[in-house]
């Protein structure tokens, strides 16, 4: 055994060597958060400390080790952070998307309907979840194809994300009209529309 008298920091030398020691005897890594040192690295460490004439090298790089695990543990902890705000975000905008008075539609560039919101489903009179899936133009009156493809990007538009927003009026099997505002998604796959009911059915006498 090395005479740790013989070498300044004798205390922090002999806590590395325990340590060490510890670890490798179990064959784990120490658990943190930010990251684990590996049997490997440790068992390198520990051979370092264990001869005089690299024990301060060992001890230099334990230094080294912990002011990197300390640098990995306030960026595990910022990301962590960051990572909440911006779970936090979204569910505050996927709350504004789902309860918004308006309906809103997410709808694929070949007129598919991706998903929808509460709004929505009431418009069409049924469930927000049973909308995604089905064709745009089977929610509405007969012949309404030609109105929903024109809000629709042609495919030169959809090659070169050239589409601005389009405007539009559609009538629903119940003869009320709805005006539709769309918008291209920043990726250009998918479509924003904003459904605005116009009219109230007419009453039969």
């Amino acid at each position: 055994m090395v005479d740790t008298r013989e070498y300044p920091n004798a205390e922090s030398y002999e806590r590395l060597r325990r340590s060490a020691r510890d670890l490798i005897d179990h064959g784990v890594p120490p658990p943190n958060r930010g990251g684990t040192l590996s049997v490997d690295a440790l068992q390198l460490l520990y051979q370092r400390a264990s001869s005089p004439e690299s024990a301060a090298d060992a001890l230099k790089l334990l230094h080294e080790l912990q002011t990197y695990q300390v640098e990995v543990d306030i960026l595990f902890e910022q990301l962590q952070a960051n990572e909440h705000e911006l779970t936090e975000e979204l569910a505050h905008y996927k709350s504004l998307y789902e309860l918004a008075p308006v309906a809103y539609l997410i709808i694929a560039n070949d007129g598919v309907i991706i998903e929808g919101n509460q709004a929505a489903g009431v418009l069409f009179g049924e469930s927000a979840r049973t909308l995604s899936g089905k064709a745009m133009s089977s929610l509405l009156a007969s012949g309404q194809e030609g109105a929903v493809n024109a809000l629709l990007p042609s495919s030169g538009e959809q090659e070169s994300g050239s589409r601005d927003a389009a405007k539009g009026s559609v009538e629903l099997p119940d003869q009320r009209r709805v005006t539709i505002s769309a918008r291209p998604s920043a990726g250009g796959d998918s479509i924003l529309m904003i459904l605005t009911e116009t009219t109230t059915p007419p009453v039969n006498s």
